[in-house]
């Protein structure tokens, strides 16, 4: 089994499949992923990783892909980017089976979607036609994927690491965080405006990007900016976190959300994406539709920490109900189909 993430590297998918890797039974698979250091292969949590030198990537990456598809049977290739497309070529002529996620709308026409991305509609499809299993990460995705590529019928959901936080104690409304990347899709100047309206609250920015400067400029006295932080840094800021804001309305299934419930911290988020797919509104987060309603709710909250506190509560579960030593059996009963239907 070949998993194509660069384990070692910070990135959704990267820690996606370090994930995978880590939980598939190794009695029934033998497993590689990719890694980016300088060196021979690694093992760890009882896979390997093949090397990929950053000095010479492309080559680097190429002949590591090729080798890696050559020595596996089933491959996941998750990075549409940085696959090389003769891969392709090689899987059919070595008969390997390969498959993918999609893990947001793929037909949204703004500009930072996978149909800019890939430079139109014509080329999103030319590139999917080389991939026959293709899974969305939601019901929401498959269901929007109204484009020319056709998805599997069933989702195939992704994990998160449980106990990758410390189970925090949320009573009342008084800090609020944000984690992403500060990209105009990001939509993260509504937290700035939040900021101003509600100056007894705390807001705290954790990601870098292109709006970084722009963004530090309209700052308030209780806006917060950590920039850039790792898991243990993270860890060691959300005791004083209450509840997580994401104003992004292009999303997937948005890994923070599950990485924030395992500390025990709701989210509020808007529907654009499909949240009522995961989250029980009211119960272990919030939906909504608009910025208005965001105030309103926001608002609600501070007067009613009991509604902040029992979903704070609730959100736990969600957290269980989505822990990688789950989901794995999901993604192996997807593999062992796969290469059975394969044969």
């Amino acid at each position: 089994m070949f998993l194509a993430g660069y384990v070692n590297h910070i990135n959704a998918q990267n820690i996606n499949c370090k994930s995978i890797a880590g939980y598939l039974d190794k009695s029934k698979y033998e497993v590689k992923t990719l890694r980016l250091v300088k060196g021979d292969h690694v093992l760890e949590k009882g896979f390997s990783t093949i090397p990929v030198y950053k000095s010479f990537f492309r080559l680097s990456n190429l002949v590591s892909f090729l080798y890696a598809i050559i020595w596996c049977d089933i491959a996941y290739l998750p990075k549409h980017h940085t696959t090389p497309k003769i891969i392709f070529l090689f899987s059919r002529i070595f008969n390997k089976t390969l498959f993918t996620t999609i893990e947001g709308n793929m037909c949204d026409t703004s500009r930072q979607s996978m149909v800019g991305n890939f430079g139109g509609k014509d080329n999103l499809i030319s590139y999917f036609k080389n991939i026959k299993n293709i899974f969305g990460i939601t019901e929401f995705i498959i269901s929007n994927a109204k484009c020319g590529v056709l998805l599997n019928k069933q989702p195939l959901y992704l994990g998160v690491e449980g106990g990758i936080f410390d189970k925090n104690e949320v009573n009342e409304l008084k800090q609020i965080i944000f984690i992403g990347n500060l990209i105009s899709r990001k939509r993260v100047h509504e937290i700035i405006d939040l900021s101003y309206i509600f100056p007894d609250i705390i807001f705290h920015i954790v990601g870098e990007g292109p709006l970084m400067n722009k963004l530090l400029v309209k700052k308030s006295s209780n806006l917060v900016f950590h920039f850039k932080q790792n898991h243990s840094q993270i860890n060691s800021l959300l005791p004083q976190i209450d509840l997580l804001f994401l104003p992004s309305k292009s999303e997937g299934f948005p890994k923070v959300i599950l990485e924030m419930a395992s500390a025990g911290i709701p989210s509020l988020v808007y529907s654009d994406y499909g949240a009522y797919e995961w989250i029980d509104n009211d119960k272990n987060g919030f939906i909504v539709s608009d910025y208005d309603e965001v105030i309103l709710k926001l608002k609600e909250l501070k007067s009613n920490p009991n509604l902040l506190k029992s979903n704070s509560q609730k959100c736990l579960k969600l957290a269980q109900k989505f822990d990688w030593r789950i989901r794995i059996k999901d993604w192996e009963e997807v593999i062992d189909k796969l290469v059975h239907k394969h044969d």
